[in-house]
């Protein structure tokens, strides 16, 4: 099989979802900041950020079945990732204990945040040959994820890196819009 009819398979596997209906969410989530000195060791949220950074992020459904998003590096080039469908990790990002121990910079939590309810469209996007996004309606909500990392510079800004090894998840998609990524985002095409 083709890189073209792998990543088409993933998308499927989205498009999937439609008609389905996500009862919760549960993640890992990785620090947005380490080692900050006036708020302790790890920072998860900063009012600036408009998403969430994940490593990976479960949707229970209606009958108990489990979602799991995560990345996947493209075919030939680790450096570029996308996102996939991960039912090997089911269990991993269930279990806390294994994914979210102190002081990794990572935390396991019910996502509260993100949408509930029925999934109605599912809109997948291909860009540098992965599945670069994937934006949801859920219970009339929207939800962007998108593969990609933020990393803290030097001057303790951050830049937001696309096409990365994490999973960020925006319930306001018009806020990536505004973001200024490394890499451009008009290369974006639907699947």
């Amino acid at each position: 099989m083709d890189q073209e009819a792998w990543w088409a398979d993933r998308a499927r596997e989205f498009a999937d979802l439609r008609s389905r209906h996500v009862r919760s969410w549960i993640g890992v989530e990785w620090a947005l900041r380490e080692d900050v000195p006036e708020s302790g060791p790890h920072v998860f949220h900063d009012p600036s950020v408009p998403c969430l950074q994940l490593w990976g992020l479960q949707a229970v459904l209606d009958d108990g079945e489990l979602f799991t998003v995560g990345t996947c590096a493209h075919f030939g080039d680790s450096s570029t990732c996308g996102l996939w469908r991960h039912q090997d990790l089911d269990e991993r990002v269930r279990d806390s204990r294994t994914w979210a121990e102190p002081g990794r910079g990572t935390r396991w939590r019910v996502l509260s945040e993100l949408p509930a309810g029925p999934v109605g469209d599912v809109t997948c996007f291909a860009d540098e040959g992965v599945l670069a996004e994937v934006l949801l309606k859920i219970g009339g909500r929207p939800l962007l994820l998108m593969a990609g990392e933020l990393y803290e510079t030097w001057t303790d800004e951050l830049d937001f890196h696309r096409l990365d090894e994490s999973v960020l998840a925006f319930t306001d998609p018009a806020a990536a819009d505004r973001i200024s990524w490394t890499t451009s985002r008009q290369g974006l095409r639907a699947l």
